[in-house]
């Protein structure tokens, strides 16, 4: 009888024992992913710390370190002038830059139109919608007597609410990656999409190719070490093939060296992974060059 009593005690705990493992096992599990993630995140920070650092340029050994089995980060350092200032969206040259590069997504002329007149009316002052665009009355029919608001974005995400984004959004769904609100209001033909050069430029599909390819170097990435950076006026108007007259169109509106630096770092713990971004403006204070951060993002 004793000897019973001892197995079906010893029965008993084990029951216990396994329940108490089991109801654990998914908080154990949750810890473990937040632990990796925060080491991650962590780890992106100290690839931001490196990358503002304003002797490192981009393509830099030191923006890609192991520092541990499967820990490290990786920090890319861009021009934020790659993408399309959407605040000024006023200018009559970088509205068509917007409706052709809507037109290399897929959309029709009309519905590429509507959305970039649209995109300019949400942000001018006046009342008065340009030939395909929106303000007030339009709205006020869809119960938003608010819009637009006659005023800059603030988020790229107020795109969304503009007459015509449903389809640019449905059309291309990284149509982000090609906006700003924070760039010095020049595109940065070093860093600019071959759609962006195109349709600013006016020349031609392989023209804006065989200018991003020698852009990139021989690996085809942008951001690296090998990256040949265009310095001269004079080669970036040979490789687009732009006459003289077709350049002075479009000179007021571009750069080869963005002020804005992108920098996004992730880090990297095992499988996991955290992303943070940093937008920082780069100006001159006598011999030192001083990055100075304007914005944050986590992605």
């Amino acid at each position: 009888m004793a000897l019973l009593l001892v197995l079906v005690a010893v029965m008993a705990l084990s029951l216990i024992v396994a329940g108490l493992y089991e109801a654990s096992q998914p908080n154990w599990d949750e810890n473990t992913l937040a632990r990796a993630r925060y080491q991650a995140g962590l780890l992106a920070e100290s690839g931001l710390a490196v990358a503002l650092h304003p002797e490192i340029e981009k393509g830099d050994f030191a923006l890609r370190q192991e520092l541990g089995p499967e820990r490290g980060f990786e920090a890319r350092i861009s021009s934020e002038g790659g993408r399309i200032p959407v605040n000024s969206l006023e200018t009559e040259r970088l509205r068509d830059t917007v409706t052709e590069m809507f037109i290399l997504w897929g959309l029709d002329g009309a519905t590429a139109s509507t959305a970039s007149d649209s995109l300019a009316d949400w942000i001018d002052t006046d009342a008065n919608p340009l030939s395909n665009g929106a303000e007030s009355s339009y709205y006020a029919g869809f119960d938003y007597p608010e819009f637009p608001a006659n005023e800059p974005f603030t988020s790229l995400d107020q795109m969304m609410f503009v007459q015509g984004m449903d389809k640019v959004v449905r059309a291309q769904p990284r149509w982000r990656d090609y906006f700003t609100i924070y760039s010095d209001g020049l595109i940065d033909l070093n860093e600019a999409p071959w759609e962006v050069v195109m349709a600013l430029t006016g020349t031609t599909e392989d023209a804006a190719l065989n200018f991003v390819a020698v852009r990139n170097g021989d690996d085809g990435l942008s951001a690296t070490e090998d990256d040949n950076e265009i310095a001269d006026v004079g080669e970036a108007q040979a490789l687009l093939g732009l006459s003289d007259d077709e350049w002075t169109e479009i000179a007021a509106l571009v750069t080869l060296s963005g002020t804005v630096k992108r920098i996004e770092s992730v880090g990297r713990v095992g499988e996991f992974s955290e992303t943070r971004v940093v937008l920082a403006r780069e100006t001159q204070e006598g011999r030192n060059t001083v990055l100075t951060p304007v914005a944050r993002f986590r992605e």
